[in-house]
């Protein structure tokens, strides 16, 4: 169990974040993961219900606590999380801490024994959140050319799992979850302001000693288990009951490392992610061909996605200039005004984690994982960017290659 701190004294309040992450070996691990999740951010042996868990939470003057699930390319983590007032900002300085600690480890290491309604509850919850991906489809497409970037991978996986793992969720399923859970990395980051909390890594070890398998470290984990790259482009299509289609790209990155990251970042915004992306001005408002288009970059799992949504017709003549784009940039024909543009865009987003506890946390929870350390700051961040040049784009774009092309065509063609 490590324990990580850091202070700002801009914010009034504290957050805690008690992360468990593990490898995934199973597709039904995410259902069980997702179902046990909620149902330990409700309720708890000692608070019954919802009314006397809140009720306690207003008694620490207001103070939050929720559970989150979250995956970082092939680990998932389950973090629970509280936030509460500094004592400097509480009439008196009343003291909190120990209080909220408490709580904690309640919420965490003492579990309600879930009836079967409860369980069932929270299971047509997840059936219903799975049989509604196909609502959103720009989501949906992206998840789909995921899975088919990342196929045999847990990554590739279907996120919560699919419907028939949510059916075989039981009582035996969780308790071997939550077995599981205590049995994984533990990683305590505490964000905010820390006047007079100097010892607060201390009191957090005093509380949860003895809770946790001291023996495995995050660092260890694996967060990308590679498979072999198809040197084919393979094109998968689906239709969809809706007039919008979805034109999806998923390209992979071959042997980058961690030095590449920030130059990866901006070659994304250069091509498709922000408004002055080579995609966004050609693609959208030099053709008019489509209504949105954008790119992401996953550093955990080294691919970048495109997608689109486009007018059926234009299927070939939208694709042709993504392509064109592509081409480019790995040519080195990058304007002074797209790369300026978007390195402003990165250290702006940058700046703006110093304005959020939870921004700041996140931040430090992605360097343990995927650089291995927690010494990054956010100006260490900023001057990293600020030595980045076209060459560096250039680079690592020709490292990048497209594997999968995902189209998801409506009906019609409005």
């Amino acid at each position: 169990m490590r324990i990580y701190k850091i202070n700002d004294d801009k914010f009034k309040s504290i957050y805690i974040s008690y992360n468990f992450t593990f490898e995934v070996k199973d597709e039904s691990d995410f259902s069980n993961s997702v179902v046990l999740a909620a149902l330990m951010s409700k309720t708890s042996n000692k608070y019954r219900t919802l009314k006397e868990k809140n009720r306690y939470l207003n008694f620490l003057y207001g103070a939050s606590f929720f559970v989150n699930t979250q995956r970082f390319g092939d680990l998932y983590s389950i973090e629970f999380g509280i936030e509460y007032i500094n004592k400097e900002f509480l009439p008196d300085k009343e003291e909190l801490l120990y209080k909220v600690l408490y709580f904690l480890k309640e919420m965490i290491y003492n579990p309600a024994d879930w009836s079967e309604k409860e369980i069932q509850r929270e299971k047509a919850v997840l059936a219903n959140r799975i049989n509604k991906q196909k609502d959103d489809k720009f989501n949906y497409a992206i998840k789909r050319v995921e899975e088919l970037l990342c196929k045999d991978e847990p990554f590739g996986t279907a996120l919560y799992g699919g419907i028939e793992n949510v059916e075989r969720v039981d009582k035996s399923s969780l308790i071997k979850a939550y077995d599981k859970l205590l049995d994984s990395c533990v990683t305590i980051i505490v964000s905010g302001n820390l006047c007079g909390y100097d010892d607060i890594d201390k009191k957090i070890n005093e509380v949860f000693k003895n809770c946790n398998n001291l023996t495995k470290k995050i660092t260890d984990l694996v967060f990308n288990t590679k498979k072999e790259s198809l040197s084919n482009i393979e094109v998968v299509n689906e239709n969809i009951d809706a007039t919008q289609s979805i034109l999806t790209v998923g390209m992979k990155i071959n042997n980058c490392n961690a030095d590449d990251f920030y130059a990866l970042n901006l070659y994304n915004l250069i091509l498709g992610g922000a408004p002055s992306s080579k995609l966004f001005q050609n693609v959208r408002e030099k053709e008019s061909l489509a209504y949105d288009i954008s790119s992401i970059y996953n550093c955990f799992k080294d691919i970048i996605i495109i997608y689109a949504g486009i007018n059926k017709d234009n299927y070939n003549k939208a694709l042709r200039i993504i392509e064109d784009q592509i081409t480019q940039i790995k040519q080195g024909k990058i304007t002074d005004i797209e790369f300026n543009s978007a390195k402003d865009m990165l250290i702006e987003s940058l700046i703006e984690c110093n304005d959020s506890k939870i921004s700041l946390l996140d931040n430090k929870l992605m360097n343990i994982i995927k650089f291995k350390t927690d010494s990054i700051s956010i100006d260490d961040a900023i001057e990293q960017v600020k030595k980045i040049t076209i060459d560096d784009i250039v680079r690592v774009a020709n490292l990048i290659s497209t594997k999968k092309i995902f189209f998801l065509g409506g009906i019609d063609n409005a």
